[in-house]
């Protein structure tokens, strides 16, 4: 047998794969088997599947899945079957024919070999279906690449334009479970669980969001039939065949899909000047609530000597909202260290890739993967800033509180507590900073992130720009002398596998060829940066 069509995902049978030690003993356990039927089953608020009246569905559900299939009682348990039973419908008014596959597989660059046969290298395709004419896609399907089985995973995102949100489903034995919506993501009870332990804010997830894409069939790098054993069926699938361009799904799919169900979640809660639940909008700036995943855009091959490899900014700084959102006008040049220096860091610390098994010396396809800001969250950030309830002065002042770590900073997280429950615009302004400035008051003691941000804060509105700027070009000098030696990168490819292993410490970070494997502890201390271009252990204020 084909060991792809083995592999059985169990990480992506989300309800359990890690459930929480504070879930009630009756909603951990093995994976439910399910009788034929509709389910909600929404982890944290539901103790036990419950089965969905036709009228539940066609009240509650108004994505096409449920109403082209679930809510007639059509509950297709193969891919195949699933677009078979979606292409009957076509024709209905809420048919959605136009489909698209993609694909991805965590171990698909690796050339397959009688010695690499048995490699878990996670084929999955993401289809989608949507409407005629090129309208944004209504239903996303993540499945295995064994489009026949009814038992590994099978999972979907659709988009309710009744209730403007993403509904969550997984088929579950002889059933399908719908798992929640959007707003399931946010609810207290339900965060963090079932399908938002990586859903953390309700939209899809696509973790290489940009060039190159690292696992992704692209324009930068196909996923070929160089990774399928020579008698794999994959080979003849249509969907294999037509698949598309990551560069497309990032696109046409996933930023628009973000960017909608934000859209609804900004024109719900911002009424009449008024954002209710504003606290849940600001932690997405100064909270690391999820990830990309982004790299140089060399391939392992050019780690040599006289070869530059393009690190990411991102790693440095949150250039996407500090850049370009707030359009910081700086002089600075991407970093790059010689391929020959990087060489040595991957020998030093014996880089490989790993699936638990099979081990293969060396990085990833392309170097240098790290996490980086989500794009999500620049999204709502971005409409915080458009809508005036953050004022570009303060969304600055706050993200350059610790400037050189742009994700899981202690010192931005230590200003949660500050952050207003509502904001109100008006005429003469938004309230939050006022908030803010006050809820600080008395707690700024000398070098603390309070003091950070008041000190920002305090820089007058002709000044404050430029202030920065000169801050993030002298911190990115300093980068840039330090990549010129082994001393001096090797503290920052320390660094990136310390972000590399909080990375892997979330439900996000699935499959254990996603990133490289060093010989540093995964309890080692965390790292982080600091102004001077010199990498500390971590300090949590």
């Amino acid at each position: 047998m084909n060991p792809r069509l083995l592999q059985s995902f169990p990480t992506r049978i989300f309800p359990y794969r890690k459930a929480p030690a504070d879930l009630a003993a009756e909603t951990a356990g093995p994976l439910p088997t399910l009788p034929a039927g509709v389910f909600r089953f929404r982890l944290g608020r539901d103790a036990r599947p419950l089965p969905m009246t036709a009228g539940e569905i066609a009240a509650e559900l108004g994505d096409p899945f449920a109403q082209l299939l679930l809510g007639r009682g059509l509950l297709p348990l193969s891919l195949r079957s699933l677009l078979a039973a979606l292409d009957a419908r076509n024709g209905d008014p809420e048919g959605i024919p136009e489909q698209r596959s993609f694909l991805v597989a965590d171990g698909g660059k690796i050339p397959w070999t009688p010695e690499t046969a048995n490699l878990r290298r996670e084929f999955r395709f993401v289809l989608t279906r949507g409407k005629s004419g090129g309208a944004q896609p209504d239903l996303m399907v993540s499945a295995s690449t064994n489009i026949d089985s009814e038992s590994i995973f099978l999972q979907l995102i659709a988009w309710d334009p009744v209730h403007e949100v993403f509904n969550f489903y997984q088929r579950l034995g002889l059933g399908w479970g719908w798992a929640g919506n959007s707003w399931d993501a946010l609810a207290g009870d339900t965060r963090g669980k079932g399908p938002f332990d990586s859903h953390v804010n309700g939209a899809m997830v696509m973790k290489e969001l940009k060039a190159p894409w690292l696992n992704w069939n692209s324009q930068a790098s196909s996923i070929t039939d160089e990774a399928l054993a020579p008698d794999d069926p994959l080979r003849l699938e249509p969907l294999y065949v037509q698949k598309q361009g990551a560069q497309q799904l990032e696109t046409e799919v996933v930023r628009p899909g973000i960017r909608r169900w934000n859209d609804a979640r900004f024109k719900q809660l911002f009424v009449a000047g008024t954002l209710s639940r504003a606290r849940e909008f600001l932690r997405q700036a100064l909270f690391t609530t999820t990830v990309n995943l982004c790299s140089a855009p060399e391939e392992s091959s050019l780690a040599r000597a006289g070869t530059p490899i393009h690190l990411p900014l991102g790693f440095f700084l949150n250039a996407e909202a500090l850049l370009n959102l707030l359009q910081i006008p700086v002089n600075i040049q991407r970093p790059q260290v010689d391929g020959g220096i990087y060489a040595q860091c991957l020998q030093r610390y014996h880089v490989a890739l790993s699936d638990g098994t099979f081990v293969l010396s060396g990085d990833t396809h392309f170097l240098f993967v790290v996490p980086e800001p989500a794009f999500e969250d620049q999204v709502v950030l971005q409409k915080l800033v458009l809508l005036q309830i953050v004022p570009h002065r303060l969304a600055a002042a706050l993200l350059m509180v610790d400037l050189p770590n742009p994700l899981f900073s202690p010192r931005r997280e230590a200003l949660l507590p500050y952050l207003p429950d509502s904001a109100r615009v008006g005429p003469a302004g938004s309230d939050v900073a006022a908030q803010i400035v006050a809820a600080m008051s008395g707690h700024a003691l000398p070098g603390s992130p309070e003091s950070e941000f008041l000190a920002n804060w305090a820089l007058p509105d002709a000044e404050w720009m430029g202030t920065y700027a000169r801050r993030i070009e002298a911190y990115m000098g300093q980068v840039a002398n330090s990549l010129q030696s082994l001393d001096g990168f090797d503290p920052m490819f320390r660094l990136a596998e310390s972000r590399r292993r909080e990375f892997r410490r979330r439900p996000l970070a699935e499959f254990r060829l996603t990133t490289p494997l060093t010989d540093i502890p995964e309890d080692a201390p965390l790292l982080e940066m600091t102004v001077n271009a010199a990498v500390q252990n971590k300090i949590f204020p």
